[in-house]
């Protein structure tokens, strides 16, 4: 018997709220797995920077273990704040712009390093990354991540690979007390402590990374000085507000069954 339009309006209406409503559950249930994935994620880059290689299973234990502070420093000076000053104690949801800019302190076989985050724009769309300066000098780079939303594949796609990257190793962010960054050197680095060679075909890209890397680490200077020199402010003892919420801990087994 042939089903009237109201028969068939009705079904379909029925067959969308029952589909939407399964859609809807199944995202509810599987976001706390997910934002536990972001943050692990993070927690890799954050290691890795600081040349620390982890796996998802194993990335909240070597973060708490190697993440020995989380503070802030106030933009453009040697101020440091701790995150319960700032309003800011979300270890992982910060970026590196406005008054405060995060910083995490790390410890790695008896090397120290400072890994702050980085923010900016390529040819397309945003680029981000991690780098790492040795406490020892704060001067010297000891590693980089960075990444991308949508540069072109097989060229500015390439700021993510370890090719690209481990060329920062070793560089300076300071010259005779200058601050000077580090830079992305199209047609090849004229110098050994501040350029690296950029990736042939995108100019744009690079120039993003260059502009980045300066814009970001400039608001840190000031502090890195006064550590270096000797001057800077004793930070509080922040070391709790980097073990890793509860919350996040108990999903891992979620991630890695989805992974």
């Amino acid at each position: 018997m042939e089903k009237s339009n109201t028969y068939i309006f009705i079904y379909s209406v029925v067959m969308v709220v029952i589909i939407a409503t399964l859609l809807s559950v199944a995202a509810f249930s599987l976001k706390p797995a997910q934002q536990a994935n972001v943050k692990i994620e993070k927690m890799q880059n954050i290691l890795n920077a600081a040349k620390i290689e982890s796996e998802s299973s194993d990335a909240v234990a070597k973060f708490n273990e190697h993440v020995t502070g989380f503070f802030f420093v106030k933009n453009g000076s040697a101020d440091v704040v701790s995150p319960a000053e700032a309003g800011l104690t979300d270890t992982f949801n910060v970026k590196a712009a406005g008054d405060f800019l995060p910083v995490y302190e790390i410890e790695n076989d008896g090397v120290g390093s400072f890994v702050v985050p980085l923010a900016g724009n390529g040819l397309w769309g945003p680029i981000r990354g991690f780098i790492s300066i040795a406490k020892a000098d704060c001067n010297t780079v000891l590693g980089t991540v960075f990444d991308h939303d949508s540069e072109t594949a097989g060229l500015g796609a390439e700021i993510v690979k370890e090719k690209f990257r481990s060329q920062f190793e070793g560089k300076h962010i300071f010259k005779d007390g200058e601050f000077t960054s580090v830079k992305v050197v199209k047609g090849g680095a004229t110098n050994d402590y501040n350029e690296v060679d950029a990736i042939s075909g995108s100019t744009k890209t690079c120039d993003g990374v260059t502009a980045m890397l300066f814009d970001c680490l400039n608001g840190y200077a000031a502090y890195f000085q006064s550590v270096a020199g000797g001057s800077a402010a004793p930070v509080e003892t922040v070391a709790d507000s980097v073990q890793v919420e509860t919350a996040v801990a108990d999903t891992v087994k979620n991630v890695q069954s989805l992974n």
